[in-house]
């Protein structure tokens, strides 16, 4: 069966893959401006670090708008920054693939200042490549949780604020009996008839679910069950919201579905149930990061530290969407509790699925040409 990508996946591919040269980016599906205020820089200060880099110091800001790229919560969380800090903030929403695209064609000329979004592995790409501000360190670092600062690189590059399933297993109870559904990854790949999920070139969350998969079995080896997963019927979507369409249609019976969206149809009371496999769903990784060459440090610092504070990931487990289940990486902050409260993470390290992203991503666009 042949996947059901969109002409965009093949365009984002080529512009997001953070090995090659620069091209040509997509323009963003929607901003929000907020704050009306020209701020005060704030004081902050760089802690000493065992990796200190030449920008650790900040110079004075612009008092000019920073721009927040991301994908989940950013329309939500720019206006409350703004309303609290007096910082000026505009967020340009995108999909992972998008986002990663429009950074990778600015890079001569950056109109970025602040990225949050889900995959740890592209964002460690990017540091990599000098594209981040490295050696700061936010005040309130110690709000992260064991698992949270263990996430943290040394350079300090970028910094985890929660973390969800990139896919746990959903499948149609009109079309296939709890018996039959598979409980486990290798059972998803062995299903009788047709699954998906989505393309992990296009969306935040599908490459780490990806890269989780080749991590846990070895590249060659995921390629192989991936190939026989194809011609046993494989449809990869743009991103997960066409993937849940696509389940309750009956187009596919089984789908590795990003959390938000699996419980999302579950709780509308749709034909759907959601299975987190005992091994482990695949981790998505949302981190912060600052541009290296913004020109407003202390705007941008703030939003950091505006992320790591109890009261903002308390919003954000509190929001009345499921957006909200993820597992916050700041202390004292309740998860949702109608959400799986015992859920196992797969998590590939973010050297590892920075270094395997632009060959993983080939091999799945050559794969959607043959």
């Amino acid at each position: 069966m042949r996947k059901k990508t969109s002409k965009l996946s093949s365009t984002i591919l080529a512009s997001a893959f953070l090995l090659l040269t620069a091209c040509g980016g997509n323009s963003a599906t929607s901003g929000t401006a907020a704050g009306t205020t020209s701020p005060e820089p704030q004081q902050t200060t760089a802690a000493e670090v065992a990796h200190p880099t030449e920008n650790t110091t900040a110079p004075e800001d612009t008092g000019k708008t920073i721009y927040l790229y991301g994908n989940d919560f950013v329309d939500y969380i720019a206006p409350k920054f703004a309303e609290e800090t007096g910082y000026k903030i505009e967020a340009v929403h995108y999909g992972g693939g998008e986002a990663l695209a429009k950074i990778e064609a600015e890079q001569g000329n950056p109109q970025w200042d602040v990225l949050m979004m889900d995959g740890h592995g592209s964002v460690q790409n990017l540091a990599d490549r000098d594209f981040l501000l490295t050696g700061w360190q936010p005040d309130n670092l110690d709000n992260l949780t064991g698992d949270g600062a263990s996430y943290v690189p040394e350079d300090l590059a970028y910094f985890p604020v929660g973390i969800h399933a990139s896919a746990v297993i959903a499948y149609n109870t009109k079309l296939v009996s709890a018996d039959k559904a598979p409980k486990t990854w290798e059972e998803f790949f062995q299903f009788k008839g047709p699954v998906g999920h989505a393309d992990p070139a296009v969306a935040a969350p599908a490459y780490p679910l990806v890269s989780a998969l080749f991590e846990k079995w070895g590249v060659s080896a995921a390629e192989q069950k991936y190939r026989q997963r194809f011609k046993d019927g494989l449809n990869v979507y743009p991103k997960n919201g066409p993937v849940g369409k696509a389940l309750l249609s009956g187009e596919i019976q089984v789908a590795a579905l990003q959390e938000h969206n699996a419980y999302e149809l579950k709780l509308a009371g749709e034909p759907v149930e959601v299975i987190w496999p005992e091994e482990g769903a695949p981790g998505s990784l949302r981190v912060v990061a600052i541009s290296k060459q913004t020109k407003n440090p202390a705007a941008a610092k703030a939003f950091v530290e505006y992320m790591l504070k109890p009261q903002t990931q308390q919003l954000m487990t509190s929001l009345d969407s499921t957006e909200s289940f993820f597992t916050p990486l700041v202390q004292d902050v309740t998860m949702r509790s109608d959400r799986e409260p015992n859920g196992k993470f797969l998590l590939p390290t973010a050297e590892w699925a920075a270094e395997h992203e632009v060959q993983i991503k080939t091999w799945f666009a050559d794969q959607n040409v043959n």
